[in-house]
């Protein structure tokens, strides 16, 4: 039975099309009053610059920012934009108390997108002095029919590390002495996580991105800020290889003492957790979210988990987890009550 489910997960693959994230503006990357930053990185995590679709060139499903940029010898349009919206987000949050970060999953375009994160704005308790939003949006890939989703999993759950690990990361990076709540759905998990402390790559992932110029390992740490991180993760599509190093797939990493929580969902009734299958600890695991044996092997590891048992939803969807009144209940613990 194991492998007639491969069979069909396999099929799957082969049958499949997708097409990348991108931005539906020329300038995705800007402020929004009275207190929303928006950021936009590509699939390794370049943040787009303004007019980019004209100063960068046509933009490639299999390429990038980063290679496009380069072969056109105008590579530095990147680093002189990135180093100045780092600085405006810096400038941002200088006088703020509180800073909320959204990352959403894989397999969703910038429109639904931004419809999620106006839903999960109004279940949170905003103050438009103290407080500032990152809208942070990556390349997940999206695939026009639900079947498809399973293509661009393989592909996305090394982009969401990229996204992390050179996007996320920068910013984090610009933020000092503050409340930081980050709230994430699905693969958005892995994004989180690869800000932190750099991930494991899939060996396959690391060899093809490497030939491409893309270095995978960033020298540049997560800065000690004094921050003080509370990371939400709504059906996190992850598991206990996220959380291992990448020289040792047998040990666990490290992660800052500014890491204060990390309360997850479980929900063994999420069937994109499942892989529809029953394939939940094949091809990328998601059992994080799926039931709690792998939290309870993480707890053992790492004091600032927390657990919510979501079951009984048999939805995946974004909205669906905003909308859970355990979700207010977290909300309540962490955001409301500080």
């Amino acid at each position: 039975m194991k492998k007639f489910y491969l069979i069909i997960w396999l099929c799957i693959i082969l049958c499949s099309c997708s097409a990348n994230n991108i931005p539906t503006s020329t300038n995705p990357n800007i402020q929004i009053p009275p207190n929303t930053s928006v950021a936009f990185v590509d699939l390794n995590g370049n943040f787009y610059p303004e007019n980019w679709n004209t100063q960068i060139g046509p933009y490639k499903k299999t390429s990038s920012l980063y290679l496009t940029a380069k072969k056109n010898n105008i590579a530095y349009i990147l680093t002189n934009f990135e180093t100045k919206k780092l600085a405006e987000y810096h400038q941002n949050i200088l006088n703020k108390k509180r800073v909320f970060i959204f990352v959403h999953g894989y397999n969703n375009d910038a429109a639904k997108t931004k419809r999620n994160y106006d839903l999960l704005r109004t279940k949170i308790n905003l103050d438009p002095i103290q407080d500032e939003i990152i809208e942070f949006y990556w390349d997940g890939l999206v695939s026009k029919d639900p079947i498809g989703s399973a293509k661009i999993w393989f592909y996305a759950t090394g982009y969401s590390q990229m996204a992390g690990e050179f996007g996320l990361r920068k910013i984090l990076n610009e933020i000092h002495n503050k409340d930081i709540f980050i709230i994430s759905h699905s693969r958005g998990a892995s994004v989180v996580l690869s800000s932190l402390s750099n991930p494991p790559y899939n060996d396959d992932f690391r060899r093809d991105t490497e030939k491409l110029g893309i270095a995978v390992d960033n020298k540049i740490p997560l800065s000690e800020n004094t921050n003080r991180i509370v990371c939400i993760m709504l059906a996190p599509a992850i598991g206990e290889i996220d959380f291992t190093k990448q020289s040792d797939n047998e040990a666990y990493r490290t992660f800052s003492s500014q890491l204060k929580n990390i309360h997850i969902t479980i929900n063994k009734d999420d069937i994109v957790l499942k892989k529809f299958v029953g394939l939940q600890r094949k091809f990328n695991p998601t059992t994080l979210g799926y039931d709690k044996k792998a939290y309870n092997n993480l707890k053992s590891t790492y004091n600032f988990f927390t657990v919510d048992n979501f079951d009984g939803q048999n939805s995946h969807s974004f909205d669906v987890y905003i909308n859970n009144p355990k979700f207010q209940q977290m909300v309540e613990t962490y955001i409301k009550n500080r």
